[in-house]
């Protein structure tokens, strides 16, 4: 019988098996997908730690405790004090640990990033080929190229047994212990034992059906891998583990559905880049389905942007200029250039033009009365170099010259905050209380909730995962 059996070969499954099989433990590992490597493939790569060897290289002093308090006054107090605390404390050594595994650290990092709300300190690192402030053309996938070379060979070595294209459909137990789980592959359930079992199966938000049913109200529209179907959470659910942190929910800005319908958006594809003004001053307004201005689009923070885009119509807003605006600086979506841009906008699935702002309002379907006063007032705004509405400080592009755009950007969902409840050592808790105990869980499958809280705090989900995996494939068995 095998030590451990891994469910998930990606973030925080990869970590866990290379570690626990380099102590000698026989490892099984099931997959639902054709290849290792989870949201690995599509993670845009950005780690966070504290307190770190290249911190000090250059000159930052921190400690994991005032990442910890910095988690805190971003999240309001949500994150989890004992799981949270915990991924910072093992932060730093899983960025040693990567650096061993022959991870190159992007030459610029540690930075403090802005493409979510800012930590007070330089504290994220990405990988020296993945995306820093450039056109977004390829996932960081950095960390995959790192651990996935050790992870071959010890596939191969015969050290860790990996069964592709099997999707974890149900655990057995015994009261409080779990004696095996079932995988189906195809049409055929098969069924895998082992001493330990480790949840690593990511989290659900490519799961259309299971968000809607825990979170009411809220519209998905997913950039998520499409194996985060929340597979071992809701196998958890059924054999008594405990769901939490739904409420936590927070979507992050600039998805584009370009197939209007399908409920998916594509960070790497096209993406409008309104998160911030950091990286790009906005030379347009956002208005709601209403045609109405709603926030100052210059000078709020991150996290102030995203609640209030949540609390629009469908989560939604169109990005709206015109031609004066287009060509004045970096691109609004990071991987269309002008000439891109104008060919999207013919095909009028995700972005539309008109000759005046009466047709424009027709186009995306909001009231035209509205539209046409919204702008009017902002290039009052404009001319009289003063947002009485909002206090926008940025007021330097009339929206008067033909042809006019709108562009129309989701709150999207790369990750899920909901997940299992886990205890300090990561065994999954039962609904009676008591933990399961040879049942452990690491990963997504935790939930953003968990680590991040009420609010997007940058690494705070991919560092957990690694560092998580990492230490119980050195502490199980």
């Amino acid at each position: 019988m095998e030590d451990v059996l891994i469910a998930g070969a990606g973030s925080a499954g990869i970590p866990c098996a290379i570690r626990a099989a380099q102590r000698g433990l026989k490892v099984l590992m099931i997959e639902k997908d054709s290849e290792a490597g989870g949201t690995l493939h599509i993670t845009a790569g950005h780690l966070s730690a504290a307190g770190t060897q290249l911190q000090k290289e250059k000159g930052v002093e921190d400690t994991p405790d005032e990442h910890w308090k910095d988690i805190q006054r971003i999240s309001r107090n949500t994150a989890d004090e004992v799981i949270a605390y915990k991924a910072v404390q093992l932060a730093p050594s899983t960025i040693d640990w990567l650096q061993q595994c022959g991870y190159v650290f992007h030459e610029k990092t540690p930075v403090i990033f802005y493409g979510h709300e800012a930590y007070g300190k330089p504290r994220t690192y990405f990988g020296a080929d993945d995306y820093f402030g450039g056109p977004i053309m390829q996932p960081g996938k950095a960390v995959l190229k790192a651990l996935l070379p050790l992870f071959e060979k010890l596939v191969n070595d015969g050290k860790i047994r990996l069964h592709t294209r099997h999707s974890l459909v149900k655990i057995n137990t015994e009261g409080t212990r779990v004696v095996s789980v079932e995988a189906k592959t195809g049409d055929t359930i098969k069924k895998f034992s082992a001493k330990n079992y480790v949840l690593t199966t990511g989290g659900y938000a490519a799961n259309p059906d299971f968000f809607a049913s825990h979170h009411p109200g809220k519209k998905l529209f997913s950039t998520a891998r499409h194996t985060s179907t929340g597979d071992g959470i809701i196998a958890a659910m059924q054999a008594g583990g405990i769901f939490h942190n739904a409420e936590k929910y927070m979507a992050t800005l600039g998805g584009i559905e370009y197939l209007p319908g399908s409920g998916r958006v594509d960070f790497w594809q096209a993406w409008a880049k309104v998160s911030n003004s950091h990286d790009r001053k906005p030379r347009e307004i956002y208005v709601n389905e209403h045609g109405l201005r709603f926030m100052n689009e210059h000078d709020l923070t991150v996290d102030e942007r995203e609640r209030i885009v949540m609390q629009q119509p469908n989560q939604r807003f169109f990005v709206v200029f015109s031609e004066t605006a287009l060509e004045a600086g970096p691109p609004l979506i990071s991987q269309w250039n002008t000439l891109k841009f104008k060919e999207e906008v013919q095909k009028e699935k995700c972005c539309w033009a008109a000759e005046s702002i009466e047709m424009l309002a027709h186009k995306i379907n909001v009231p035209v009365e509205n539209l046409i006063n919204t702008v009017k007032i902002f290039n009052e705004c404009v001319d009289n170099k003063n947002d009485s509405l909002f206090g926008r400080t940025c007021l330097e592009h009339k929206i008067e010259s033909a042809p006019y755009y709108a562009v129309l950007v989701y709150a999207s969902s790369l990750i899920s905050f909901g997940g299992i409840k886990v205890n300090e050592q990561l065994q999954v808790i039962h609904q009676s209380g008591a933990a399961f105990t040879n049942l452990f869980a690491a990963g997504e499958i935790l939930g953003a909730g968990a680590t991040s809280g009420n609010a997007f705090c940058g690494g705070m989900l991919l560092t957990p995962a690694i560092s998580f995996g990492k230490w119980l494939g050195e502490i199980v068995g």
